[in-house]
């Protein structure tokens, strides 16, 4: 399981749509340990850089990165980067890339998105996706523009996403509410489970859990995610520049 689809891909939609005001803005920061069984292996951040002009389209380009701590990089070294350019009237990606190297596996993607005609087109060939498509990284601050007023337990929410040449559904289950000490302060969160998918985002027999704030910034402040092997868990460290200021 890559170290960013912790952090991305099970951080998606949990919320009732309302696109009024965003809970984001052009440089906001967060950063989060990464650690399994209590002992830290890695760190990743997120970081919203200035807005970009792609074919006349206002985008904000926001980049992604993962890696693992240098004692780690003996064993299993990762070096993690994505980076989403989402139209910012729209909120739908207009480019995507994502460059992993983890241990002696390597990928790179890049992917451009024309929702108009229904197509994403990567490698000299395309494929046909849903108007709202989104990617892997871009689901997220797409799901940041919603309000939980309205959750009841058990709701759930889909979405869809084109992730390694493929479409799917992306469905998240609500839980409760919950509030966490964290090294930001303390934050009410709201938590939720991504509905397993065997054989495509998931592995069989992960058990997964997301806590976002239930606040203006609509963060992701932790993960949780458990393995045969035992847990891995992903909590904030440090944000800066975000709408709503913490004490830390």
């Amino acid at each position: 399981m890559s170290v960013l689809k912790i952090l991305i891909v099970l951080s998606t939609p949990f919320f009732l749509f309302s696109q009024q005001n965003l809970p984001y803005k052009m440089g906001e920061y967060t950063s989060y340990n990464i650690s399994f069984e209590g002992i830290n292996v890695a760190f990743a951040d997120i970081h919203i850089r200035k807005s970009i002009l792609i074919n006349k389209t206002p985008t904000f380009h926001i980049v992604a990165k993962a890696k693992t701590a240098s004692f780690f990089d003996l064993f299993f070294k990762v070096r993690d980067t994505y980076e989403t350019y989402i139209d910012t009237s729209r909120l739908l990606p207009v480019k995507f890339y994502r460059d992993i190297q983890e241990g002696g596996h390597k990928k790179i993607q890049k992917y451009y998105f024309q929702h108009k005609k229904k197509k994403v087109y990567f490698k000299d060939t395309s494929r046909t996706i849903f108007e709202t498509t989104q990617d892997m990284l871009s689901a997220f601050f797409y799901a940041r523009t919603f309000n939980s007023e309205n959750l009841n337990k058990q709701t759930k929410f889909t979405v869809p996403v084109f992730m390694d040449e493929e479409n799917f559904d992306l469905d998240i289950l609500y839980l409760y509410s919950e509030t966490l000490e964290t090294k930001i302060g303390k934050i009410n969160c709201m938590v939720f489970k991504p509905i397993m998918q065997e054989g495509r985002v998931f592995e069989d027999g992960e058990q997964m859990k997301v806590w976002i704030s239930d606040d203006d910034n609509r963060l992701l402040i932790k993960v949780e995610t458990e393995i045969w092997a035992g847990t891995i868990k992903a909590e904030i460290l440090s944000v800066k520049n975000t709408q709503q200021k913490y004490n830390q």
